[in-house]
């Protein structure tokens, strides 16, 4: 992973420990059930360990570690520390009393064992974001008015072969320019803002603005995609029963006739929410691109990518300076905050379903 990500997440990670103070919570819930456990008569030992648990999972409720971008997840999973935060550490906490409510010893042993993971969590997360300080790696922050999207290209997919992920690359191109002139009226080029090799991914720099056009448009196609995911273990399981490949064309034409609608329907909200400023002869032209556009998104989504986004914080502003671009960048961001909470992390999953048409040739136009 990037180490200037990792230094980021790191520290978003240990400021989000400092601010919940998870380790002396459980520490002091610890203490209360031994307590309980050593004196059972005394109903303040109880009492005690409630309002330790209360107050625990009120600092965990809204955590901003359960909206972390679906790559920022992966990377705790990676560093194995994705259940000991936010709703998830919740849920740990909560399932160890109620597996546990006629043996409390149990229950204190699981906690002791929570908190020597959250304890060694907070240690070496101090360590790891003063060592890369140290050293002066930066940080992956995000410039005033930037967003960042970022694709996650499976290996497998391009074959590790260089002409093959740069062809991709052309590609990803094209579907994602025409969401900049839908949204601005321009077709600037992409610029990288970082490249990762170690899962292909590449991070692209973009206003809020054109940023909240691609979140709306990843969100509904994820949303749309994870209706397909049974469709998707049907086929699967038929192929693993040797049924014969043509005989599974038809579960093909019935998941495309799931999303082709959905897909035009999206591209016409998506022109009418941001396709004002085109003219009639132009909006035509570019609603046919944003169509193709997403039937490659979905088709690379079938395929295992991942395509995540982030957004700089919103800066203060004093109410005269509340003009009405500053109110359509702080629109834009809350779309791209919003939408990002919603992409999932998708791993994929038996063979692709969808084979969309991606040009006026194979679409018949």
């Amino acid at each position: 992973m990037n180490t200037t990500k990792l230094h980021i997440i790191a520290k978003a990670l240990k400021k989000e420990m400092a601010r919940v103070g998870s380790v002396t919570l459980i520490s002091q819930a610890m203490q209360a059930l031994k307590n309980q456990i050593n004196q059972p008569q005394q109903t303040n030992h109880q009492q005690q360990l409630s309002s330790h648990l209360n107050n625990l999972y009120q600092r965990l409720e809204g955590s901003p570690v359960d909206e972390f971008s679906p790559a920022w997840r992966e990377t705790m999973v990676e560093l194995g520390v994705s259940e000991e935060f936010g709703t998830r550490l919740e849920a740990r906490v909560r399932g160890i009393f109620e597996r546990n409510q006629i043996t409390p010893q149990t229950a204190l042993e699981e906690l002791k064992k929570l908190h020597e993971d959250i304890s060694g969590t907070e240690s070496q997360l101090a360590g790891l974001v003063d060592s890369l300080e140290y050293f002066g790696v930066g940080e992956d922050e995000l410039d005033k008015d930037e967003c960042e999207v970022g694709i996650v290209i499976p290996r497998a997919y391009v074959k590790d072969n260089l002409k093959t992920f740069g062809l991709e690359l052309v590609e990803l191109e094209k579907s994602l320019l025409v969401f900049s002139e839908l949204a601005t009226g321009q077709r600037e080029p992409l610029e990288i803002r970082q490249i990762s090799s170690s899962e292909l991914a590449i991070f692209l720099e973009y206003l809020p603005e054109i940023g909240a056009c691609i979140a709306i448009a990843v969100e509904r196609i994820v949303a749309l995609y994870k209706q397909l995911l049974e469709i998707k273990k049907l086929k699967e399981d038929l192929i693993a029963q040797e049924v014969p490949e043509d005989k599974l064309t038809g579960i093909e034409e019935h998941a495309a006739s799931i999303v082709r609608p959905k897909l035009d329907e999206l591209a016409n909200k998506l022109m009418e929410k941001y396709g004002d400023h085109l003219d009639l002869a132009r909006k035509n032209e570019v609603l046919i691109e944003v169509r193709h556009s997403l039937n490659k998104l979905a088709n690379r989504i079938d395929r295992g990518f991942n395509i995540e986004l982030r957004v700089s914080p919103q800066e203060d502003h004093e109410e005269e300076e509340e003009t009405e671009k500053v109110q359509a960048q702080s629109a834009a961001r809350q779309q791209i905050l919003e939408s990002a909470a919603k992409i999932d992390y998708l791993e994929q999953q038996g063979e692709p379903v969808l084979f969309l048409p991606e040009n006026d040739e194979e679409a018949g136009e």
